[in-house]
């Protein structure tokens, strides 16, 4: 895929997610990239020049905008990575696609909050509302809500038919099946899908949604990064080569200038009802 323009410069040019991401982004940047290109590309151009020289760790003092955009950036790649961790678990007849859905919903609403944090630093540089298009990441974010609400309440069952095929209800019936009985009782086939195919299209219409959304803010940042304000505000902060914890304070690494989570998540373990579902 293309680069924009604005990315002509040999600094930009030399980042790379695999030479100098984290260990996460590396690990996962070969099966992200193909669908999600332009993260890398906001991420170089925006996210990169935080950094202290010859290190990943952004500056002390960085402007919180841009901060912001670098934890939102970052955290949103890491639902990403785990939820195409658990598409693995699909070869093995996924049981719980709850879990799947959690981070699929954590990447929808935390692109939403970075798309909102730079709009508002465009706004502030230009003094208009850019208006980026985020229909289908809003689109996707209310279908993934449904799945993501219910295993609030219970384990959201499941199907397996005779042949070991794990079905998943369909979002648009979740309300018809809030009882486990309802499942082993009253399904419907028409109101099933399979697992395997559902997340692997719900994965790749998320990244799809992401591409498209990034590369629009990557297309309007050639401007942006031309504004004073803009180059002051992402200027600000200053070196130090080390990281000091207050007493007490248990050990630790930040792994990336974007490494800062701006959300906590507690996975959780769950079991789930089957029954026998004839195709």
């Amino acid at each position: 895929m293309g680069r924009t323009s604005f990315e002509s410069s040999h600094v930009l040019q030399t980042h790379t997610i695999r030479k100098d991401g984290d260990d996460l982004e590396k690990a996962h940047w070969a099966a992200i990239e193909p669908v999600f290109p332009h993260y890398e590309e906001f991420w170089r151009v925006h996210l990169v020049p935080l950094r202290i020289e010859g290190s990943i760790q952004p500056r002390l003092g960085i402007d919180g905008h841009f901060e912001s955009l670098a934890m939102f950036h970052y955290s949103t790649f890491v639902y990403l990575s785990r939820a195409s961790e658990k598409l693995k678990d699909a070869e093995e007849n996924l049981r719980f696609p709850g879990e799947f859905y959690v981070n699929l919903y954590a990447a929808t609403e935390l692109a939403g909050k970075l798309v909102g944090k730079w709009s508002d630093l465009y706004s502030l540089c230009f003094g208009k509302d850019p208006k980026v298009n985020t229909v289908q990441i809003d689109e996707l974010e209310e279908r993934f809500r449904t799945y993501r609400n219910r295993i609030h309440t219970q384990v959201p069952a499941v199907v397996l038919d005779a042949d070991n095929i794990v079905w998943m209800v369909r979002p648009e019936y979740m309300e018809n099946y809030d009882k486990w009985t309802s499942v082993l009782h009253d399904s419907k086939p028409e109101h099933f899908v399979k697992v395997r195919e559902r997340i692997h299209r719900d994965f790749l219409s998320l990244c799809s949604a992401l591409e498209t959304t990034w590369k629009e803010m990557c297309d309007l940042s050639g401007d942006l990064i031309r504004s004073q304000e803009y180059l002051r505000r992402q200027g600000q902060g200053q070196a130090t080569n080390s990281f000091t914890l207050s007493s007490g304070f248990p050990q630790a690494l930040l792994s990336s200038a974007t490494a800062v989570s701006s959300v906590g998540f507690s996975e959780t373990a769950w079991t789930l009802g089957s029954k026998q579902h004839k195709t």
